[in-house]
């Protein structure tokens, strides 16, 4: 058998089975929650630029001439009006970070049922109190 990979027909060539568990990061539980705490500041932080950007990020042109036009045009483009610009950018970055948080209430969901289960079979064997 390959180094990294597990046996049962559940790979597809490409050295990424569901089953290789070494990629998959390991947190302390008792960090979730200072870890959720930090992301959800940042996603506070994120949700209050993106309110400012998009309130204030746009250019008018200073003046009826072609060059100013062109690079109020230009500006807005990178800045807010297309999929490349600074503002979509930002936009991602607060999808991740919604994605982040949402997998530590998962993993602190886990962590919570895993510990009832232990409480449940210490108690059912005596051994708890």
């Amino acid at each position: 058998m390959a180094p990294g990979r597990h046996g049962g027909g559940h790979g597809h060539g490409n050295g990424h089975d569901r089953d290789d568990r070494s990629s998959i990061l390991q947190i302390d539980p008792d960090a979730v929650p200072l870890l959720r705490t930090a992301f959800v500041d940042a996603l506070s932080r994120v949700d209050e630029q993106l309110v400012l950007a998009e309130q204030e990020l746009r250019l008018t042109a200073w003046a009826k001439d072609p060059v100013s036009q062109d690079a109020v045009a230009l500006f807005n483009e990178r800045s807010a009006d297309t999929t490349a610009s600074a503002l979509d950018s930002l936009r991602a970055y607060r999808d991740q970070l919604t994605v982040a948080v949402a997998n530590l209430d998962k993993t602190a969901e886990q962590y919570s049922a895993v510990d009832q289960d232990g409480q449940s079979g210490v108690n059912k064997n005596g051994d708890g109190g």
